[in-house]
């Protein structure tokens, strides 16, 4: 048997147990009123913000393996190609007959996201405004951006990372020395290049190096840098919150590592040309 039709045959496998399951529990909890996980369902139907999802899974063993079961369900139908359409709301067939008929899903109203920027020192710039951010996430499906609750423009001194995710917070270290034409208009950017940082993106991304006073800096033309910026580094982070998703942790384990998936995420997201460049420290 193939690959792809043992899936199938697994997730028909998983739909059927969970149709049982569910039949049990409304039977034994005597009605769909008395059943936490049953109620789960029904704020899934009427687009109510569960976000107490996981204190519902610990209230007992039949709870947890309907959770379990159904995580399943949904892994596997994104694996062959059988995810839910958007317009037919948030439940699996099987589980429409244990919400009330008159539910109807709501539209999710799009989260934004808060956009912040730390003072830029004078002689020194972001390659990025909010609007460029704002542009770029829409890029994104709906469903990975809303890993993502803040993105700051981030003017800590750096420490050989191009920006930091934390729980949903991205930090982008981008704050450049400007170098300016004749009328003040941003021409490039340079950074001080710290001896423990990688450099296989600047070149490749259309930056070059230089030493000035024995200290490695990395100089960018300013669209570049703002390329590399929106569509490597802010992506990137962005990946960190999608490996989170359901059904990604076998994908990031596929690839070998979180770090390793989120550079494939970005690549995909945009691929700039040439080849690979590393330094030799």
């Amino acid at each position: 048997m193939a690959k792809a039709d043992r899936d199938w045959a697994q997730l028909d496998a998983f739909e059927a147990e969970y149709g049982d399951r569910l039949k049990d529990e409304k039977r034994s909890r005597g009605g769909s009123g008395n059943s936490h996980y049953l109620n789960f369902l029904q704020l899934l139907a009427d687009g109510v913000e569960t976000f107490y999802a996981d204190e519902v899974k610990g209230r007992d063993d039949a709870t947890r393996r309907l959770f379990a079961l159904r995580g399943k369900i949904f892994s596997l139908r994104e694996k062959v190609g059988a995810s839910l359409p958007e317009d037919e709301g948030p439940l699996l067939p099987v589980e429409r007959e244990y919400v009330r008929k008159g539910a109807i899903p709501k539209k999710r109203e799009k989260r934004r996201v808060k956009l912040l920027a730390d003072p830029a020192p004078p002689g020194y710039a972001y390659p990025v405004t909010f609007e460029d951010i704002r542009a770029v996430l829409a890029e994104l499906p709906e469903e990975h951006v809303a890993t993502v609750r803040e993105i700051r423009l981030s003017h800590q001194r750096r420490t050989g990372a191009d920006a930091d995710w934390l729980e949903g917070e991205i930090r982008l270290h981008c704050l450049a020395e400007v170098i300016a034409n004749a009328k003040g208009e941003p021409v490039a950017y340079r950074r001080a290049m710290m001896r423990a940082e990688g450099g296989q993106d600047v070149e490749r991304f259309g930056g070059e190096f230089e030493w000035i006073d024995g200290k490695l800096y990395a100089r960018w033309p300013a669209a570049e840098y703002r390329t590399f910026v929106l569509r490597r580094v802010l992506i990137h982070e962005v990946a960190h919150g999608v490996a989170e998703l359901p059904g990604y942790a076998e994908k990031v384990r596929s690839v070998g590592s979180l770090e390793r998936f989120c550079e494939q995420y970005a690549e995909n997201f945009y691929r700039p040309p040439g080849k690979s460049v590393r330094l030799g420290f």
